[in-house]
This record gives structure tokens, sequence and C-alpha cells, in this order.
């Protein structure tokens, strides 16, 4: 899962325990369905932030880092 967070601005945060707040989006942990939904501008949409940027070679990073950390989501094959 994937939701908006942060503090000095909208910016993408991975959730694995699915317990944070407000809207979120599930996500395939893919660098392919990554790059499809920013290349469809997918995440704004879903997330309802207008002006949303997300740079996918560091969002793949990132779910990478807490894939491999933490292990697979319970929702990870949605």
């Amino acid at each position: 899962m994937v939701a908006v967070g942060g503090d000095s601005g909208p910016a993408i945060v991975v959730d694995l325990a699915t317990t944070m707040p407000g809207r979120g989006a599930w996500l395939h942990p893919l660098s392919e369905c990554v790059t499809a939904a920013v290349r469809r501008r997918a995440f704004a949409t879903a997330l309802r932030v207008a002006g949303l940027t997300v740079r996918p070679d560091d969002l793949t990073e990132l779910i990478g880092e807490i894939t491999d950390r933490e292990g697979p989501s319970p929702g990870q094959n949605r």
C-alpha cells in the first residue's frame, strides 16, 4: 500500500502495515507497475493530491528496501 504523508508537503509513503490514516492505493512492488502508475499519473488521481510528483526509480528503490527488510505485506498480491 502506498499513501500520502510527510511534513514538508505531499510525498509517497510505503505503508506495509496499512495503518496510516487517509487515502491509500494498492501497488504491486514491481518496477513495471510503478513505472506504469507514474506514466498514467495514477498516484495523483488515486490519492486525490493535485500536483503530486513521483520519481519512479526512487519509489521502486524504496519499495524494494522496505519489502526486503520487512517481508511481503498481506496485500502484496492485490
